[in-house]
């Protein structure tokens, strides 16, 4: 008899308990929110697409005209331009909180709805003030080149040359003098020609490449040994690399990072979102602009959680109930043109189901 006493006990007691309420509203459905206990918010998958771009910038030489002539070089560019090129495209995606679905949530028994919507944030069915906010950071660098193309060193000799200038002089005859003339000799100073100088140029760049030979082939009296004979030849390569530009020209090499953010909507099976058009003459243009290529991003809903739309209940108020969303999946393709870049398998939160869970089932707190 005890026993059984000791089991009514223990149910009347349970009885007087409170049972837990816990009510849900879309805030969107309401004007005041004075009185929830908490909020949250549905995810919502978002991408980011990165283009790593380098541009060449080409200058060139002063004495392009003259490099087949004093060193046999053809087919030398004249022209200054700019050539793009993409290095990579890389997809990420990142999550953030659906506005259309941000819920106010109010209860009789604050620990138990806390408990229960941390257990779904744990498994990023749901997101909590704290996470609403995406902490995706979105920027653009540009790596400049790191020297400005100059052409400095044009020759080892003077820019003049000296010459003598003959001035004659004539004196007019008087009735006691002859006609005479005077000879004034002198020195003057004379731009050398821009041939001159390539000529020069060129004759210093064989010079240099005599003297490395020499060095290389030890035929000097004294020679330099070990790390010094490296740099030497080190440095003599510099030079006739500085000279050659001259003729050939100069390059100069900047990278370029340029980050797209989208969010795909719901409702299409096949979407196709072009972000950026590329050109090889330009680097990034705008998309309604005819030129360059366009960087385009195909997104396909595989329709994987196609079943649970049976379970899709109003996201108004309800009560005991609790609304989170599972992801589907979807095929993601990054095509340049007609190159594909990357082809990946990303859950997309929006693609997915909106789930109702009864809270009857969840343990209390």
């Amino acid at each position: 008899m005890k026993k059984y006493l000791l089991y009514l006990m223990i149910l009347l007691s349970a009885a007087c308990v409170p049972q837990t309420k816990i009510s849900v509203t879309n805030v969107n459905n309401i004007s005041s929110l004075d009185d929830a206990s908490c909020y949250y918010a549905l995810p919502l998958t978002g991408f980011a697409l990165t283009v790593e771009a380098q541009k060449v910038s080409f200058i060139p030489g002063p004495y392009h005209m003259f490099a087949e002539k004093y060193l046999g070089i053809t087919d030398v560019e004249s022209e200054k331009h700019e050539r793009w090129c993409v290095l990579n495209i890389a997809l990420s995606s990142y999550t953030e909180a659906d506005p259309d679905f941000l819920f106010s949530t109010t209860s009789n028994r604050s620990s138990s709805l806390f408990y229960i919507l941390q257990k779904l944030s744990a498994d990023n069915m749901i997101l909590l003030p704290e996470n609403i906010a995406t902490d995706k950071v979105f920027e653009n660098r540009i790596d400049f080149a790191s020297e400005e193309i100059l052409f400095t060193d044009l020759s080892v000799k003077r820019n003049f040359e000296s010459g003598t200038d003959i001035t004659t002089r004539k004196v007019l005859s008087d009735s006691s003098h002859a006609k005479t003339s005077k000879t004034k000799r002198g020195t003057a100073s004379r731009a050398k020609t821009l041939e001159q100088k390539a000529e020069e140029a060129a004759n210093f760049i064989i010079k240099t490449r005599k003297r490395r030979f020499k060095l290389i082939a030890g035929q000097y009296d004294f020679m330099p040994e070990g790390e010094a004979l490296g740099r030497a030849v080190e440095e003599l390569n510099r030079i006739e690399s500085e000279y050659v530009s001259l003729f050939m020209g100069k390059k100069a090499v900047s990278t370029h990072s340029r980050t797209f953010h989208f969010v795909p909507e719901n409702g299409n099976e096949v979407s196709r979102i072009i972000l950026v058009r590329f050109s090889e003459t330009e680097g990034f243009t705008d998309v309604t602009e005819a030129g360059g290529k366009p960087v385009l991003v195909e997104i396909r809903d595989k329709n994987k959680t196609k079943g649970l739309d049976n379970l899709i209940l109003s996201a108004g108020a309800s009560e005991n109930q609790l609304f989170y969303r599972i992801p589907d999946q979807a095929f993601v393709r990054i095509l340049y043109g007609e190159q594909v870049f990357q082809e990946a398998l990303f859950p997309v939160y929006q693609f997915g189901s909106l789930v109702p869970v009864t809270l009857k089932g969840w343990k209390q707190q």
